[in-house]
């Protein structure tokens, strides 16, 4: 989910003119709603909803884009993992009347407590067990939200800017329960689900995957039959009701003969489609584009689209977004959750960074790509600024009964993105890290994750660290501790030999004492500058390296990587004469990477340990580097695969590279 920008807001005011944007606005948090109340609960309402297991749901629903009535019927389909089963328990708002339970096509006795609600089966089952709860029931729902006039888990507004009424869902997190009869587990995803609509005539009902069918029922009526294939968690479910217009297309995959529908539901206003037009046909090409960054658009044998609602922002309901309007970051944001959010979906609420940070990191990798890298900087240079506007607060959600910490913009988001941002950067390889991102990808597909498998994911591919960075440190310091370092630097030049002091304090001491980052330091002369890369994993640093022209001063960070507050540069004439280890400019090399009979290592540091190792963590060789500044390292006998290379020395520390046998 996703909040715009007020700056784009204000751009589309002044293009319509008359129109207002009293819903369609942003509140301080990215997502969509700034949720006043606090839940009561951080895990299913009640224990024995696990003592099943949903394989298939069935929504019969009646709905208009006048109200939030609803009535109908949901069919769970489930398997017993429980020894024994006695109850069906589920959640449904009180607030919705139920007129029978069927289980099996057999009446049953049913309780609650609160919007808990129990049913007592016919017959006792066990374990593997299959079977069928269909649950009658009708009413007009208590919303539970606090903003946008009340905006929860079922909604009916009409748009200030476009003048459709719409009748949308929206159930992230806890609000499943407000319109239909759930399980609201993260973990358990729902295999598959057909999702039938019946509305009026002049309607459209928007929902999940595929629309197989629009079936008359009678002169004024008909039904919208959805199919969903793809497992689905309980919070992605959505349904859309207005006047829609549907304007679609098919994207091409490239370097395939395959190709996808965009399906797009969108008001009828005349207006509407001309002015949003030229952002909903790149789409596209953004699912193209990001298809060839985190692997293929994993639900692409259905559809992806939007349905428009009237939010400040979007929903990233799985193959169809609901959307406040067309930007491109929002867009490109939401169509980034259909990787992270959606196929990969966050284990916990305290994990929300597994959805949000990656969907907002997409927004940087769409201006990079679609627009310029200038505008991305600037994109991810604001969320640096805003994550340092405080000096607390962790990635990880620890208070997973507020919404309002679970959404936090600065945390959540901003945090997120840049903590990616920064893994990309100790990485140092965009094909490795983006590798990553499909490992990971392919490892949760249709499953869900926790920002610890996704530095499992990382060990598997890289080894415990990379470039000499330890990632059990790096995802403690930055995901699950909290703070950022402040670095006062100070510099001398002593005829070739340069001296750079990095002096390091953070935001929140008692969290982290100090972190262990790369840093680039740009060094300029009024002949030309040159930037060198240091791991600073003291509180204190000296680092000596040779540069032969005459230094006017220093940048640090000059690429924008780091999430860091500078206090000050200084040309301090008394640091020189530092007896601490000459860094030179020379970088390791590893050719031929594949290789087949051998791979070739140069530049490496005197008196370097290597070892390879398989991808299981295997010792496979060991050598050492004494003088000698070529290493051979013995290829043939090894299996085609990847392999892992970690070099030791006392001035690069311990440093991993992925080799490649074939």
């Amino acid at each position: 989910m996703k909040f715009a920008s007020i700056y784009s807001l204000l751009s589309v005011f002044l293009l319509i003119g008359s129109y207002s944007f009293a819903q369609e606005s942003p509140s301080e948090n990215k997502c969509h709603y700034s949720k006043s109340r606090n839940t009561r609960r951080v895990t299913d309402a009640n224990p024995a909803e696990d003592n099943y297991d949903i394989k298939y749901l069935k929504f019969n629903l009646n709905m208009t884009n006048t109200s939030i009535t609803i009535s109908g019927d949901v069919t769970t389909k489930a398997m017993v993992v429980a020894a024994s089963f006695s109850a069906y328990v589920f959640e449904l708002d009180s607030s919705l009347t139920i007129d029978s339970v069927l289980i099996d096509g057999v009446s049953s006795a049913i309780s609650n407590t609160g919007n808990v609600h129990t049913v007592t089966l016919p017959v006792l089952l066990h374990a593997d067990s299959m079977f069928a709860a269909q649950v009658f029931y009708h009413g007009t729902p208590v919303v539970s939200g606090s903003i946008f006039g009340g905006i929860g888990g079922i909604n009916n507004v009409v748009s200030p800017s476009w003048g459709t009424r719409v009748t949308f869902t929206q159930s992230e997190s806890y609000h499943a329960s407000e319109w239909w009869p759930c399980k609201q587990s993260l973990h358990d995803k729902i295999d598959s689900m057909d999702m039938w609509i019946t509305v009026a005539d002049s309607l459209k009902a928007g929902s999940n995957g595929l629309l197989k069918a629009v079936t008359r029922l009678d002169p004024s009526h008909v039904r919208y039959e959805w199919k969903e294939r793809y497992p689905i968690d309980y919070y992605l479910i959505s349904a859309s009701v207005a006047p829609y217009i549907d304007y679609s297309y098919y994207m091409h995959f490239t370097g395939s003969h395959d190709s996808m529908l965009v399906q797009n539901y969108v008001y009828p206003n005349p207006s509407t489609l001309p002015y949003f037009k030229s952002i909903i046909d790149s789409t596209g090409m953004m699912i193209d584009y990001f298809s060839t960054l985190f692997s293929r658009y994993p639900f692409w044998t259905e559809k992806y689209g939007h349905c428009m609602a009237p939010l400040g922002g979007g929903m990233e309901h799985q193959t169809m977004t609901t959307l406040g309007f067309f930007q491109s970051t929002i867009v490109a944001h939401e169509l980034g959750h259909q990787w992270f959010g959606d196929n990969a979906t966050c284990g916990t609420w305290a994990d929300i960074f597994m959805n949000e940070g990656f969907a907002s990191y997409t927004e940087y990798l769409y201006l990079d790509h679609f627009n310029s890298h200038t505008l991305a900087i600037n994109d991810i240079r604001t969320q640096q600024d805003t994550v340092m506007a405080k000096d607390t607060g962790s990635i990880y959600a620890y208070d997973t009964v507020s919404e309002n910490r679970i959404f936090d913009s600065r945390l959540s988001y901003d945090k997120g993105s840049c903590f990616l941002h920064m893994l990309r950067f100790v990485i140092s390889n965009d094909s490795e890290f983006f590798y990553l991102f499909k490992s990971y990808q392919q490892e949760k597909k249709n499953k869900t994750g926790t920002i610890g498998d996704f530095k499992t994911s990382a060990i598997s591919i890289f080894g415990m660290t990379v470039n000499g960075i330890s990632f059990d440190t790096f995802f403690n310091q930055w995901a699950y501790q909290q703070g950022f370092p402040k670095y006062t630097v100070s510099w001398n030049q002593k005829g070739s030999d340069v001296y750079v002091k990095l002096d390091q304090k953070t935001s929140a001491p008692s969290s982290v004492p100090w972190f262990t980052l790369p840093m680039e330091i740009k060094l300029h002369s009024a002949t030309g500058d040159t930037i060198v890369r240091v791991l600073n994993d003291q509180p204190s640093q000296i680092f000596h390296f040779t540069w032969s022209k005459t230094m006017a001063s220093l940048v640090t960070d000059p690429n924008y990587w780091l999430v860091y507050k500078l206090n000050g540069v200084q040309h301090d004439t008394t640091l020189s004469n530092v007896s601490v280890p000459l860094l030179t400019e020379n970088v390791i090399t590893i050719l031929p990477n594949p290789a087949t009979t051998s791979w070739t290592v140069r530049n490496l540091p005197d008196n370097s340990s290597l070892g390879l190792k398989d991808i299981s963590g295997r010792m496979l060789w060991q050598g050492n580097n004494e003088q000698n500044v070529v290493t051979m390292i013995p290829a043939d006998k090894l299996p085609n695969g990847c392999y892992f290379l970690s070099v030791t020395s006392k001035i690069t520390g311990i440093t991993t590279y992925k080799l490649m046998k074939q």
